[in-house]
């Protein structure tokens, strides 16, 4: 699902299950991250530098080139520094760079990867075609959804509901324009709905409606892109089953499954129209982000406080305990807030010119702490301070080493063929030996560390004929 982060002057668009394209918010950019993506079990963040990061479950989730378990602090994803948003899925994401070219790894059994092939997956980022005018993103849990700078919508995936919007129910495993409107300027996609803004401000939906979360009165699904209303609005963001909206006066409207207080109405009362949010006070705030989760919503209040409601059974709201609640409460007295973005069942935060924080399930490393716990209140995301994005060691770049630093594994490359093979040996800084492998000359070789301490280690490549040594920093 997705979830989005947005300003009444700036708008930025967090995802869900989904996806979280840009989230700038008031304030502009923090000084160590800039965007920030909650999947269903993990967690996806570019930093001010453009270098992409991920933590939690790994699998092919990360894009790190290899299957691990699960990573609980950030760890770069590549060397590459010219990326521009991110957006996690359920069990896939999707990327774009500053040069408008689009990226995809993951799951791609329903060709949600849009690399023209179904049952496939991959471990690596990996492009996807050669077009250099894609803008934004939005990866939903099985499907995904795009826009191109000259404003068409683009979408690719499952299509049992029709949440591709393409008047059938076929699922397609390439990009393939919605309609023919050159106007789009706002995506999100759900689970299996997915909702849409055009440049006239009119709000769009279309897919699965079992909970009204079309917002069109019905519970009724559609293939086909719908109105649901011609105000003027700003944001959308598309949760599981529910739905929220900012219009241009920053009012907050929520619809679709209310099961567990997710529409912050006061009630658990389904609406499948959008539904004014009012303060059990009678009060009427206003808001700048919003971000949907599986059955949690996050909020921005235009006075930078940060509000969540919905299910809490693993603390994803971070108010202190896991009781649900049907009604937005403050997280902490924070008033520096400036983006969000809910996941499955845990939340991402981050201030102004400071720190990312997180909330809520943290069993596969989501949270992004050192630490696979879940946590009820909300825990500050160390910034990574990387030796080097790309550790070079050798004469003439015989090798090129990375991540470094690293949780699990070290990759390293050989650009130069020898005639002999040798011996990779891990040293602590005390000088003992810790760790021995055999070198394998002229490729990619991957060793495993995870089961050292943290800390700082020497690497050496030993030869016939050359010693080759550099630091490398474990987690």
């Amino acid at each position: 699902m997705k979830t989005k982060l947005l300003l009444i002057v700036a708008i930025t668009t967090f995802v869900l299950f989904g996806d979280v394209p840009s989230l700038y918010g008031q304030g502009g950019t923090t000084s160590c991250w800039r965007e920030v993506s909650a999947g269903q079990n993990f967690t996806l963040a570019i930093k001010a530098d453009g270098t992409l990061w991920g933590w939690g479950a790994n699998a092919n989730l990360l894009g790190l080139g290899y299957f691990s378990v699960s990573e609980n602090l950030p760890i770069q994803i590549g060397t590459a520094n010219d990326w521009l948003t991110v957006s996690a899925g359920g069990n896939h994401s999707l990327a774009v760079k500053t040069n408008g070219t689009l990226w995809s790894w993951g799951s791609g059994i329903f060709g949600q990867l849009g690399n023209g092939v179904f049952n496939s997956a991959t471990f690596n980022v990996t492009q996807v075609g050669t077009a250099t005018d894609w803008i934004k993103v939005s990866a939903g849990s099985l499907f995904s959804v795009a826009l191109k700078n000259n404003g068409t919508l683009w979408t690719w995936g499952r299509n049992a509901v029709g949440q591709l919007g393409n008047n059938t129910l076929l699922d397609t495993n390439v990009p393939a324009q919605v309609g023919t409107a050159t106007d789009w300027s706002q995506i999100e996609a759900g689970n299996e709905h997915t909702l849409a803004i055009k440049t006239t401000g009119t709000l769009w939906s279309w897919g699965n409606n079992p909970f009204g979360q079309l917002g069109n009165g019905t519970a009724t699904a559609s293939n086909n892109p719908i109105i649901i209303s011609p105000a003027t609005w700003s944001a959308v963001s598309a949760g599981f089953d529910h739905s929220m909206a900012l219009d241009v006066n920053g009012l907050l409207y929520t619809w679709g499954n209310n099961t567990n207080g997710q529409l912050c109405s006061g009630t658990n009362t389904a609406a499948n129209i959008p539904t004014l949010v009012v303060a059990t006070s009678g009060a009427i705030n206003f808001y700048f982000a919003i971000s949907a989760g599986q059955t949690h919503s996050m909020v921005l209040r235009t006075d930078n406080t940060l509000w969540t409601s919905g299910q809490n059974s693993s603390g994803q709201l971070g108010i202190g305990n896991n009781t649900n609640t049907n009604i937005l409460n403050q997280v902490g007295t924070g008033t520096n807030w400036q983006l969000i973005s809910a996941g499955f069942v845990h939340s991402e935060a981050m201030e102004i010119g400071a720190n990312l924080w997180s909330a809520g399930r943290g069993l596969e490393g989501q949270l992004g702490i050192g630490s696979n716990i879940n946590s009820n209140i909300i825990v500050v995301v160390a910034c990574p301070t990387p030796l080097s994005n790309e550790e070079i060691i050798g004469i003439n770049n015989t090798f090129k080493l990375y991540p470094n630093p690293t949780n699990d594994f070290i990759t390293i490359n050989t650009t130069t063929s020898f005639a002999e093979k040798g011996v990779i040996a891990i040293t602590n800084m005390q000088g003992q030996v810790v760790q021995t492998f055999p070198f394998q000359n002229n490729t990619i070789q991957t060793i495993d560390v995870s089961n050292q301490s943290s800390g700082i280690y020497i690497l050496s490549i030993s030869t016939k004929d050359q010693n080759y040594q550099t630091k490398i920093i474990k987690y």
